[in-house]
């Protein structure tokens, strides 16, 4: 036995290649020889010899095989496969590491995303039309729901604008109900109450004047004729107490005027004599005019 043990692996009668493996590894496997000894006589690599070892040890007499002869089986679950072609077809343009991201996260399997794209090549029936229009991400009709799920596939790990190709929406929509979730989540909001619509109701602020402010300026109004504002800012403090601001108290008298009949100042129409006007010039520069203007202020 010692003698066969340090033969050169070209000598040892064996009948095919895994054979040979598993005579090169047995004296390391009973504990007679070291990797090292065990190499060095066989005249082999360190690494020759703990490779055929460590394959052994993990799988038995499969991982002694080529790998031409005992293929490694997929090891990607059926389950990952399928949901990856379900959200490819549902989201064409999803590149592969978003897709890796998100299987990973929903299967707990980690995937990589060359296996992604490997698993794309060969189940390559996605790309046609015929086949992907059929499948949709399903969508909520209650609004609540919708937001709700739009949240939960940007925390799956998809980006803002797949999440809007499945929800069938706009990425400013998505980003508006995913913020509008950390603020009420952070206020510690109760979930059945987050992602509601908040009431679109004009806010109702303090009136600055009430009727009766309305009937005392309508009667200095008709009291003092065609005062202005200045006017009856001053009597309206004088007489009734009241203080108002010059916007406020234009648009009361204005509205004095439409629907209470207030005085209103008439409009004067200037009538003017006829004038001569300039004569008709012939040539270029027959004639020469100086304007002259004057602004009046009423």
């Amino acid at each position: 036995m010692s003698i066969q043990l340090v033969l050169r692996l070209d000598q040892v009668p064996v009948s095919c290649e895994v054979q040979e493996r598993y005579h090169a590894i047995a004296p390391c496997l009973a504990g007679k020889l070291s990797v090292a000894e065990q190499a060095h006589a066989l005249n082999l690599s360190y690494s020759t010899v703990a490779r055929w070892l460590r394959q052994f040890r993990t799988e038995g007499m499969p991982g002694l095989f080529p790998a031409s002869e005992y293929p490694r089986e997929p090891y990607t679950p059926e389950r990952a496969v399928v949901m990856l072609l379900y959200f490819k077809c549902c989201a064409p343009r999803a590149s592969d590491r978003e897709l890796a991201r998100v299987i990973s996260a929903a299967t707990n399997e980690w995937l990589h995303h060359e296996t992604v794209k490997a698993l794309l090549n060969r189940y390559f029936f996605w790309r046609y039309s015929e086949f992907r229009d059929l499948i949709l991400y399903p969508v909520p009709a209650d609004l609540q729901t919708r937001r709700l799920e739009m949240v939960k596939l940007r925390a799956q790990g998809w980006s803002e604008q797949t999440v809007a190709v499945l929800m069938r929406s706009t990425r400013v929509t998505v980003r508006k109900w995913v913020r509008r979730f950390q603020h009420e989540q952070e206020a510690g909001l109760h979930e059945q109450a987050r992602l509601l619509d908040h009431s679109h109701a004009p806010h109702t602020v303090r009136r600055k004047i009430y009727f009766g402010t309305i009937q005392a300026v309508l009667t200095l109004q008709k009291k003092y004729g065609y005062a202005g504002w200045f006017r009856i800012q001053g009597y309206l403090e004088r007489d009734f107490g009241i203080r108002l601001g010059q916007t406020t108290l234009k648009k009361v008298m204005r509205l004095n005027r439409r629907v209470h009949l207030a005085p209103q100042r008439p409009v004067e129409l200037a009538i003017r004599a006829p004038r001569e006007g300039p004569p008709i010039s012939k040539h270029p520069f027959e004639h020469a005019y100086i304007d002259i203007r004057v602004v009046v202020k009423r």
